[in-house]
């Protein structure tokens, strides 16, 4: 569903590039809807109560932020670099709650026949490099940005795209996999 939505997001975004037409609410939106399904992906994959809390915890900072950019100041004119990059660095440590937890509950079956251990690698993969990328953007365009800086921003988006197709390359090999080695 995350990615049916993110999908009609980034393509009405898409319309407005061309024509210098503001798209920053299309990313809000982005962003509360990635906050919304990945902690729901997360709390229900979660086995204890305080991961659980924790899946609720980033749901609830989410939603606070999108609130806060729409509602309260009112930031239309600024990428969300920050906020991106607490998400990134939010779902990373997600990421790491359910590899701790497929390490504490080990069994005989094959880790590599879970769909939920290829979707987290893939997880991994994006956010990790995202978090590195939002980092960086949040920086080009906070403390030195400037005219000549719109190509490394450029080459950091496209960065994001090559760390996205990787991801969706994890997740194939994993369907691949599952389907292949079914027994």
């Amino acid at each position: 569903m995350y990615y049916f939505v993110a999908a009609i997001l980034m393509f009405l975004a898409s319309f407005k590039v061309l024509p210098q037409i503001d798209n920053i609410r299309e990313y809000d939106l982005l962003l509360l809807s990635g906050s919304i399904f990945i902690s729901i992906y997360f709390f229900l994959i979660f086995e204890t109560r305080s991961k659980k809390g924790f899946a609720i915890f980033i749901l609830i900072l989410g939603s606070l932020n999108f609130i806060k950019r729409e509602f309260i100041f009112h930031q239309y004119s600024s990428f969300d670099s920050f906020g991106f990059y607490m998400f990134s660095l939010f779902t990373i440590i997600m990421v790491f709650m359910y590899f701790n937890q497929v390490l504490k509950a080990v069994s005989d079956k094959s880790i590599f026949l879970n769909f939920d251990f290829w979707i987290n690698v893939a997880f991994l993969i994006y956010h990790l490099g995202s978090f590195v990328i939002f980092l960086s953007l949040y920086a080009l365009s906070v403390l030195v940005y400037r005219w000549e800086d719109r190509l490394s921003i450029g080459n950091l988006w496209a960065g994001q795209n090559i760390l996205l197709f990787v991801s969706a390359i994890c997740i194939n090999t994993g369907v691949v996999w599952i389907i292949y080695h079914r027994e």
